[in-house]
């Protein structure tokens, strides 16, 4: 018999918060043993449910996966685009999306680590056609969330803020160091919310750098 499913307070789950905890859990599952490694019954079996409510809610392994990516966009979407459309000064908003960034990053790790491991991997070219949709709504969604960059970046460059070069490539570079957390960052017992802020800020400072940097 299962054990009834709890949030982390030990609260039962309902079924609106049960598809968005098979997501996490299925996150932690494929960040720790790979995509591959992963079946849907070890998903269910860490949230101790049945397999029937993880089928409930997902038909497939790669409609599931396609969730994790979608939900890696939303973690740091709902942190930056509210600071990208607010009208202050062009540094200062690139510095705090730049720090949002990183903290979304830093927040749900293994959402992040199982996009880098899928796109090493490389997409299946035989995908369902529901999932070729969910695939598709999620590159419009990954552009609209880089276009949020490219507009800072751009309007610092029109305002001198920022060294004049190539939008895409400083836009492309900027994500990747923002990213940089994802390969590298450990948590330790010891680290808190203030040191989520440290690195975020220190990030955000070097992503500025490399905007003003004049030749």
């Amino acid at each position: 018999m299962h054990k009834q499913l709890t949030t982390g307070d030990e609260r039962p789950l309902s079924r609106a918060n049960l598809k968005p905890e098979i997501v996490r859990t299925a996150a932690i599952c494929f960040a720790k043993n790979g995509v591959d490694a992963t079946s849907m019954d070890q998903v269910a079996q860490e949230m101790g449910a049945s397999k029937g409510k993880v089928y409930h809610h997902f038909n497939s392994k790669g409609e599931l996966l396609l969730a994790v990516r979608k939900q890696s966009i939303l973690s740091v979407l709902s942190r930056v685009k509210p600071i990208a459309n607010t009208p202050a000064p062009t540094t200062q908003r690139f510095l705090a999306m730049a720090r949002a960034h990183v903290m979304g990053i830093l927040a749900d790790l293994p959402y992040h680590r199982v996009v880098v491991e899928n796109l090493r991997a490389g997409l299946r070219s035989d995908l369902p056609t529901h999932e070729r949709e969910l695939l598709d709504d999620i590159k419009s969604m990954q552009a609209g969330y880089e276009d949020l960059f490219r507009d800072v970046i751009t309007a610092g460059q029109k305002d001198t803020s920022f060294a004049q070069q190539s939008i895409s490539v400083t836009v492309n570079s900027v994500l990747v160091l923002l990213n940089a957390p994802i390969f590298w960052y450990q948590a330790r017992p010891e680290d808190t919310d203030e040191t989520h802020l440290e690195i975020a800020e220190l990030i955000a400072q070097m992503a500025l750098g490399t905007l003003t940097a004049r030749a």
